[in-house]
């Protein structure tokens, strides 16, 4: 995945920490000069919610018995060799993820969409540019059988677009459908995992194996599905009925959570409002505990990028529109800009950390060596805020990167006053206050873990 993070020597990161409110100033001045904006947030954006770090699963006691860490149960070979296991985890992570509440940060972002990057004339520019696009037949619409939900259901991005690797889906609760990439699929999307087939080899051995995948159909868990039930001692899933309604969060004692979750209910309104109707009503797979393929009647799994996984079904519309977005961005600035005269891109990335790299790379390389696209990379993480490639080949190929060495939701804060305090005019209330401290928050300490993201082998 090219270039690794470096984590800052102690004076340098002693200085970044002292420098944060003059980074966060900078770093709006960025935005309020943008053409567009690309919100890139990985595992750290997410666990500012109070979800659980993935490295926390080891002090699970029932996980910590069987020396099991969250990297060996992230795998979908569980699936075939012990599915109580398995959907004890997923359907854990499927449990805290719906009844989790997204933080603050989520809407202050939008309200920085609503009035910077929704209406203007490059966003008009560059939603005809996409939906023209999308009319136009690929060779992957040959092979895509996704019925999770229609495009025709989803408004073309405007100037502004999120890309994340999280698999909560919470940004479905206030981001609309069609600017929403998440490179490792999410926990709402289910696809068909095979059948388990039993066989005799040479000797007379029983050997068990899964059969590959029917179809590479994905579709929709159900908005009112229950909560997988799964045992509080042994963190496994029978397969049986699910519990009876999705109860509001209790203290971690009193239920099985994966990790140590901390966050606030959801609320019941807005979550997932924005992910469209699915195109065919799949309930009655999801009636026990173990969810079948509605195609095959086979076995189920989440369409979420695992270890050692090479069946993962990736939404294929999903992708594309994020491909036509990055490829509208950079024809409109070829067509209407010039070098001495730039489209200024902000990629505002939010914790990502260091072990997969996936989304600090696609900020460095999105828009870079694009003459006519001047890219500000703002990069917040409390341990690993400074570029990850050298900064003169960056400068070279017109990035530039502001490192606020700071908690994801604290810096956001602070961005979102000093934009209402230079810009009044573009908002109708106040600020959140930010955070007292910038010191990494709780739970950040290995953000190089890449706290909430499946995929940690690339």
């Amino acid at each position: 995945m090219g270039a690794q993070p470096t984590k800052p020597e102690r004076e340098e990161a002693d200085e970044l920490r002292k420098n944060v409110p003059q980074a966060c100033s900078e770093a709006a001045d960025a935005i309020l000069e943008a053409d567009v904006l690309l919100l890139a947030t990985g595992a750290g954006w997410s666990a500012e919610s109070g979800l659980a770090v993935y490295r926390d699963i080891a002090n699970v006691k029932a996980y910590a018995e069987r020396d099991l860490t969250y990297r060996e149960l992230c795998v979908p070979q569980w699936l075939r060799d012990e599915p109580s296991l398995f959907w004890g985890f997923w359907g854990l992570c499927f449990n805290d993820y719906r009844q989790t509440r997204p933080h603050d940060g989520y809407n202050i972002v939008k309200k920085w969409r609503d009035a910077m990057f929704a209406s203007s004339d490059v966003a008009e520019v560059i939603g005809l540019r996409v939906a023209e696009q999308e009319k136009q037949t690929s060779l992957e619409d040959l092979k895509n059988e996704e019925e999770a939900w229609s495009g025709d259901h989803v408004t073309p991005p405007g100037a502004f677009f999120s890309y994340t690797s999280n698999v909560d889906a919470h940004f479905y609760d206030v981001l609309d459908a069609g600017e929403i990439r998440e490179c490792h699929g999410n926990v709402e999307l289910y696809q068909c995992g095979g059948r388990r087939v039993v066989v005799e080899d040479e000797e007379g051995e029983k050997v068990l194996y899964m059969s590959k995948k029917c179809s590479r159909s994905v579709w929709r868990a159900p908005s009112d599905l229950t909560p997988y039930a799964v045992s509080t001692e042994t963190m496994l899933a029978e397969d049986g009925a699910r519990a009876s309604s999705l109860a509001a969060k209790t203290d971690v004692d009193d239920k099985a959570t994966i990790g140590h979750t901390g966050g606030t209910e959801r609320d019941p309104t807005t979550t997932l409002q924005h992910m469209p109707p699915p195109l065919h009503d799949r309930s009655e797979t999801f009636d026990k505990n173990w969810p079948v393929c509605p195609r095959c009647g086979g076995r189920a799994r989440p369409a979420i990028l695992m270890f050692e996984d090479n069946d993962w079904v990736d939404s294929a519309l999903q992708d594309r529109r994020y491909r036509e977005w990055t490829a509208a961005v950079r024809w409109l600035a070829t067509e209407t800009r010039s070098a001495s005269n730039p489209l200024r891109v902000v990629i505002l990335e939010v914790g990502a950390g260091g072990n997969v790299t996936t989304v600090r790379h696609e900020s460095e390389h999105v828009f870079r060596n694009v003459d006519a696209v001047a890219t500000t990379l703002i990069r917040v993480n409390p341990e690993l805020p400074l570029p990850d490639n050298d900064v003169d080949k960056l400068a070279a190929g017109r990035v530039r990167v502001v490192s606020i060495m700071a908690g994801g939701l604290d810096a956001v804060r602070r961005i979102d006053a000093c934009l209402r305090e230079r810009r009044p005019d573009l908002f109708d209330e106040s600020p959140t206050p930010p955070d007292e401290a910038y010191t990494p928050l709780a739970g950040y300490e290995a953000i190089g873990e890449e706290l909430g993201d499946i995929r940690l082998d690339e």
